[in-house]
């Protein structure tokens, strides 16, 4: 992975179906708080997910997801919410991050220019793990998260993974 380096160069159209190693649902941690995110099987051309990070025993925030194609290339699209879902975001705005690079079992979507941008990384490990990283980029300061998950179901099992 390309540390904070603006991606520039559009990636080859992909089919949604390309990320189909995303789906199922993820469980791990952020300094002992649980987090978990869940993903879709693509379905109509898009994925959708959701987000859950809990602090004390109590919901911090939480994010809807969506990947979904708009004119030639696949965009995440994220809002933030928080308990009452009351969005962070203003009404009908959704954060936007296309696709700007694909490998195997892996995706990274961007935002942002050449002072400020944030990226997200999804990269499947092995049968049962994902990372995501987050790069936050202001300048030369960065602020980096990994999210290290274990897969607890995944689609088509109909079952606890490992049962």
């Amino acid at each position: 992975m390309n540390s904070m380096n603006p991606i520039s160069a559009p990636v080859t159209p992909v089919a949604i179906d390309h990320l189909a190693w995303m789906a199922g649902s993820w469980y791990g941690t952020v300094d002992d708080d649980p987090v978990d995110e869940h993903w879709s099987t693509p379905a109509g051309g898009v994925m959708m997910g959701m987000f859950r990070w809990l602090k004390n025993d109590r919901l911090y925030l939480y994010e809807l997801l969506a990947i979904e194609p708009e004119e030639t290339r696949l965009v995440l699209r994220l809002k933030h919410f928080d308990r009452g879902l009351n969005g962070w975001e203003e009404k009908g705005m959704a954060l936007a991050y296309p696709l700007v690079q694909m490998g195997d079992q892996e995706a990274t979507f961007e935002r942002g220019g050449a002072y400020r941008s944030t990226r997200f990384v999804y990269k499947r490990l092995n049968a049962r793990e994902l990372l995501v990283i987050t790069e936050d980029r202001k300048g030369s300061d960065v602020a980096r998260h990994a999210y290290r998950y274990t897969q607890t179901w995944k689609p088509g099992c109909g079952a606890e993974v490992g049962e």
